[in-house]
């Protein structure tokens, strides 16, 4: 019996030392997996929430079945991950399970995030206290290992700080230490997202002009790095601060550019957040029905991914559209909706905007005692904030409410409340432009007494050089002569060759405006036919029809015609007003079609003035388009092989027929020769290939005719192309 029973216990012993050896094997395994995703995911730092949540994907085994501290960090990935999405309610929900753990981290890089994660928790929670003295440590440690990203992201996060607290200098001071430190790093993504933070701090404060500098250079310092995922974020962020100032048209320049990387790296969210900026830009349009549409189906596509600032977003702006359709139900509910989620991300700035808001609504609805209501909280929570910047808008509308209601003492102090503010920041403003005058003055004149000095002190170690030299002066002499003379010689020889240059730059352009002004007049001569024709046929609500697109379209002549180029868009705008006034003439009896590559678009091409008018005027006049059934001209312009291709195609009745039935045969148009020195002109400048051809379309019948003009490529600004 009691051998049985040492052999038991010695079998259970066996049995137990396998399986904790089995144990330790697996451990092993986890934790070199979670060591190799921690690494990964620190290379993908703050770039492409895509990329770095893939990685995340292999720890979600670890999560489960690992020890308590493989958890904690694999839950600190998934929290910054969270943050990374925007996903703020589920990253402060999971911060708030870890804080009570109190987790101890020996790894940097897991202590960093930890750190830069618990003040931004913080700061969601407007615990503001508690975010300023942990992030005081946080740049404490960060320094200690004089590792400059951390040291950027937690200058970052106290630049943050100060944001919140609506105190302007700090805010700066702190985010320009992130970016001093970030161009110490070699992270290339970090310096470009410090640019884009310190963007966000002037757009805060209402700064938009810096903001959108300091966004471009974030978007160039992308673009040379080929960081596709940030080249999307930081143009959709340019086309937000366009929308601000109500630049409709750059907004979507930019906007078009965000869309295009963002398919080009196949970013589903990235995608949706543009729909939702597109929803903001129509409804600043006044397109409220194309709005709503868009962004009822992007608010309900970017739900699965719980971005709450987006989505927040969204629904302000599909308030904005209901509320100028007058469809005040729909706009209450769709700003309360906002004012949901904005709550729950602790955005305090936003939850009075959308106070304000629903108080206007509700005023339209007479609805004054909710209006008093959600008005004075909008005020309560900007004073509390210190933000002062739209407080006076609510002023106004408080004293539009009292008017309404009979209080017209009330009304009249918010309306004195209002005036003051608004005359107190114009002079606020005025300082502010007369500080930075002065102070760009004396930074000037600092720089000025520093270049005498040197200036000086360049002069006395010359003049101690030549005691020195007094020896050998002979000799050295003899060679400062020589030097002289022939850095004489060489100087008078680029004058003479910068002088020959400018002076064929000269001819050149002189060239040019003299062969565009041979163009306008028989341009103009045949237009003001048009109109004879109308008077002529007595029809005044066509003539006035045609008027005022006539003179929209001389305006635009005499505007451009003087200029070597123009951008693209102008040049379609002339185009179609030019077409559209034939079509009215010829009494609508054949089509056009202007086609341009979207890249042309985005990336600002520049062409030189009424290039293909000539064409387009002799496919009409002498291709007898409005004798062809469906007559048709098209105008399609793309880059191929490094250069403009313009090719306008015309079904009319061809070369040879035209010419068989042309009234006047001594008249020849000038059009080819005109074009073909133009083009010679040009290539001789920007050393181009550029050519023209002509050919029939229908080669068996010669009817038709396409003409193919190739020009160099010209951006208005080359910085900003994508390759």
């Amino acid at each position: 019996m009691m051998r049985t029973k040492r052999s038991s216990l010695f079998l259970m012993a066996v049995l137990i030392a396998v399986n904790c050896l089995g144990q330790t094997k697996t451990d092993d395994l986890s934790e070199k997996q979670l060591n190799q995703a921690i690494i990964d995911f620190d290379k993908a730092s703050n770039a492409d929430p895509n990329k770095s949540g893939k990685l995340l994907a292999r720890l979600a085994g670890i999560s489960r079945n690992g020890n308590l501290l493989q958890k904690q960090k694999a839950e600190l990935l998934f929290c910054e991950q969270k943050n990374r999405e925007g996903n703020l309610s589920e990253f402060i929900i999971g911060m708030n399970s870890l804080i009570r753990q109190k987790p101890e981290f020996s790894q940097p890089i897991l202590k960093h995030y930890y750190a830069i994660n618990f003040t931004k928790f913080c700061l969601y929670k407007n615990d503001l206290l508690q975010a300023f003295e942990n992030n005081l440590k946080n740049i404490a440690e960060a320094k200690k290992t004089m590792i400059n990203r951390n040291i950027s992201q937690a200058y970052q996060n106290h630049a943050h700080y100060f944001r919140i607290n609506n105190t302007k200098d700090s805010s700066l001071y702190y985010a320009r230490l992130a970016t001093k430190y970030a161009k110490r790093s070699d992270a290339r993504n970090e310096l470009a997202l410090s640019f884009h933070y310190e963007s966000q701090i002037h757009a805060h404060f209402g700064e938009i002009e810096m903001a959108v500098e300091k966004e471009l250079i974030a978007l160039q310092l992308a673009e040379k790095y080929n960081l596709t995922y940030l080249q999307s974020l930081f143009s959709r962020t340019i086309a937000s601060y366009s929308l601000e100032v109500f630049n409709i048209k750059e907004s979507n320049n930019y906007l078009r550019k965000a869309i295009l990387l963002a398919n080009k790296i196949n970013d589903e969210r990235s995608i949706l957040l543009c729909e939702i900026t597109q929803g903001c830009i129509l409804v600043n349009d006044n397109k409220h029905q194309e709005a709503i549409a868009i962004l009822t189906v992007g608010i309900k596509k970017l739900e699965k991914y719980k971005d709450a600032g987006q989505i927040a977003l969204g629904h302000e702006y599909l308030g904005k559209a209901f509320e100028k359709i007058n469809e005040e139900a729909e706009a209450l509910n769709s700003f309360s909706l906002a004012l949901n989620y904005y709550e729950s991300i602790g955005n305090r700035d936003k939850i009075s905007d959308l106070n304000h808001q629903i108080g206007v609504v509700y005023l339209k609805q007479k609805s004054f005692f909710l209006s008093e209501k959600f008005l004075t909280k909008a005020i309560e929570i900007r004073n509390s904030e210190g933000e002062k910047n739209q407080i006076y808008e609510t002023y106004r509308v408080l004293s539009d409410l009292y008017t309404q209601t009979g209080k017209k003492d009330v009304a009249f102090l918010y309306l004195k409340k209002y005036v003051d503010f608004l005359e107190l920041n114009s002079t606020s403003k005025n300082s502010q432009k007369i500080a930075a005058l002065t102070q760009k003055n004396s930074g000037e004149e600092r720089e000025r007494i520093i270049e005498m000095q040197g200036e000086t002190l360049e002069k006395e170690l010359k003049e101690k050089k030549i005691l020195q030299l007094q020896s050998d002066r002979r000799f050295f002499g003899i060679i400062f002569t020589v030097i002289i003379l022939l850095l004489s010689l060489f100087i008078v020889f680029i004058f003479l060759r910068q002088n020959k240059l400018k002076q064929d730059q000269r001819v050149t352009e002189m060239s040019q405006s003299l062969l565009r002004s041979q163009m306008n007049p028989h341009f103009i001569f045949n237009a003001m036919s048009v109109i004879q024709s109308y008077i002529y046929s007595n029809t005044p609500d066509l003539a006035s029809k045609f008027l005022v697109n006539f003179s929209r379209l001389i305006r635009l002549i005499l505007e451009n015609s003087h200029k070597e180029f123009i951008p693209l868009e102008i040049e379609e705008e002339i185009l179609t007003k030019y077409l559209n006034t034939q079509k009215l003439r010829f009494e609508n009896r054949f089509n056009f079609k202007i086609k341009i590559a979207e890249e042309l678009r985005i990336n600002r091409l520049l062409i030189p003035p009424m290039i293909t008018q000539p064409f387009i005027e002799n496919a009409i006049e002498h291709g007898q388009l409005h004798t062809i059934p469906q007559g048709l001209i098209t105008i399609f312009m793309e880059q191929h092989n490094n250069l403009l291709t313009i090719t306008i195609t015309d079904n009319g009745v061809g070369r040879r027929k035209s010419g068989k039935i042309k009234k006047n045969k001594s008249h020849k148009s000038m059009a080819i020769n005109i074009t073909s020195e133009r083009i010679e002109i040009i290539n001789k400048k920007f050393k181009g290939k550029g050519s023209l051809a002509i050919k029939d379309l229908n080669l068996e019948e010669k009817t038709g005719t396409q003409v193919k003009i190739c020009l160099p490529i010209i951006y208005e600004n080359p910085n900003l192309h994508t390759e």
